[in-house]
């Protein structure tokens, strides 16, 4: 086996990885980075041109796993692709949003290129789509030459799976997004039991180490905690969320709160769009899928409003304290959550409550890292507000502790480990931790653009 990063650098961005197996050629995810715009902000692509992909593995539909599959799809229609059942219900909805999104950036920031893709494209990728059942294989042939490939649940969003991929007698395990964890909404991977001769591991929370006493629930009714005194002292909470599986995180805890009666029932909560459709979209898959356990009947028992409905300006405070919850989950610049976190960010009476990870080039990374009673300066809306606002962050993660990771890849035994999908300072820790417990293991933290035999 051979592979490439074709990630433009060692950061979290566009994730994409090449693989030949043999005679078949595998793209492991095909991103998009939320960091850049245009074509930047596609993988590199340039050192697999003139070859065709044979299989393309989706395992999960964050869209810096999925934001470049239909641009790439346009000159590769032999390709298969393969994800799991969860992953095809709710893919064609985040890229159809993300259309949206790129066309209105074409207007606002006139970048020419976008939308990268359109809705037939989108449409064009259910034809060559493999469903993968979690711990089922499937056995692909090309000519004489034969692969197995295994998908297992991996926690983090619905949908989200690990890969098993086995090539003569040649093992490879790619982690994708991991969490062991259960969550409200979902429960926690399921890995093999397994020796492998090769893992490629995420390392998002390299930088995240164990907490002393932390647990879920404990964080769970922190955040709750300060809803509730939020809302009592006269204040708006928001809780900037992820709209794949955050979003939905959060609102089954806050439906669990006000049963508990925890949360007052009167104070109305609002939600912004792809979160909200996406909801429709967990009930399928809650039918089908027993790790999912999510129900769109929430939303009619917390009696959620759409956020486009609310009569709620720009910068100007909510006429009632209100709960708001929604996308980006970093506070990326035009979206929902930005605007709401300027019109609160002023008031002492006010919370923003970040409950995931916060790219720190992000305005939500950057909100964290300043001072009270600092300016903070909303760029996009030409705006300087001085920080008065309870600012939190609750760890909430969809990824696993490094301490887990690390365990559990261990557990598979590999002779070479591979690093992805992580920040320097978080890639350092898994390469130093490797190196410390099993020093005769091969550590790879592949230089984009090269080449590596495995």
């Amino acid at each position: 086996m051979r592979i490439i990063d074709l990630n433009k650098t060692r950061e979290i961005g566009s994730q994409c990885m090449y693989l030949e197996a043999g005679s078949f050629k595998i793209l492991l995810d095909c991103g998009m980075s939320p960091r850049e715009e245009g074509y930047k902000a596609l993988p590199n692509f340039s050192p697999i041109d003139g070859k065709a992909i044979d299989i393309i593995i989706i395992s999960h539909c964050h869209l810096d796993h999925i934001g470049s599959l239909p641009f790439f799809m346009k000159n590769q229609q032999q390709a298969r692709i393969l994800t799991s059942p969860g992953s095809h219900i709710i893919m064609p909805r985040i890229l159809e949003n993300s259309v949206t999104i790129m066309a209105m950036q074409r207007e606002e920031r006139g970048i020419k290129e976008y939308p990268l893709y359109s809705v037939s494209d989108i449409k064009n990728l259910d034809q060559h789509i493999l469903p993968m059942s979690h711990a089922k294989t499937r056995t692909l042939q090309k000519g004489g030459d034969e692969i197995n490939i295994t998908f297992f649940s991996a926690g983090h969003v619905i949908g989200a799976s690990s890969v098993l991929i086995e090539h003569k007698h040649r093992t490879l395990f790619f982690s994708g997004d991991v969490l062991f964890r259960n969550q409200k909404t979902l429960k926690g991977a399921m890995w093999p039991k397994k020796k492998v001769d090769v893992a490629i591991s995420e390392t998002t929370r390299g930088n995240h180490g164990h907490r002393k006493n932390f647990s879920y629930q404990s964080e769970i009714d922190s955040l709750v905690s300060r809803i509730k005194n939020t809302i009592e002292g006269g204040g708006s909470a928001l809780v900037p969320a992820f709209a794949l599986g955050r979003m939905q995180e959060i609102l089954k805890i806050l439906h669990g709160a006000r049963a508990q009666n925890k949360l007052p029932k009167n104070v109305p909560i609002f939600c912004s769009g792809l979160g909200l459709g996406l909801v429709d979209d967990f009930d399928i898959a809650s039918k089908s899928l027993r790790c999912i356990d999510f129900r769109s009947a929430i939303l009619r028992d917390l009696k959620v409003k759409s956020f486009r409905n609310a009569k709620f300006d720009k910068l100007r405070q909510p006429t009632q304290p209100s709960i708001f919850v929604l996308s980006s989950g970093m506070l990326v610049e035009n979206t929902p959550s930005y605007t709401t976190a300027a019109n609160l960010v002023g008031d002492a009476k006010n919370s923003i409550l970040f409950v995931g990870y916060c790219d720190p080039s992000t305005p939500g990374g950057e909100l964290l890292a300043q001072e009270k009673h600092s300016l903070f300066n909303f760029k996009a809306l030409r705006l300087s507000c001085k920080i008065e606002a309870n600012i939190e962050h609750f760890d909430l993660s969809g990824h696993a502790d490094r301490e887990d990771l690390i365990e559990y890849i261990f557990g598979l035994n590999p002779r070479t480990i591979i690093l992805t999908h992580g920040e320097v300072e978080s890639r350092d820790w898994f390469f130093d931790s490797i190196i410390d417990q099993r020093p005769k293991t091969v550590i790879l933290d592949p230089e984009p653009g090269v080449w590596y035999d495995v």
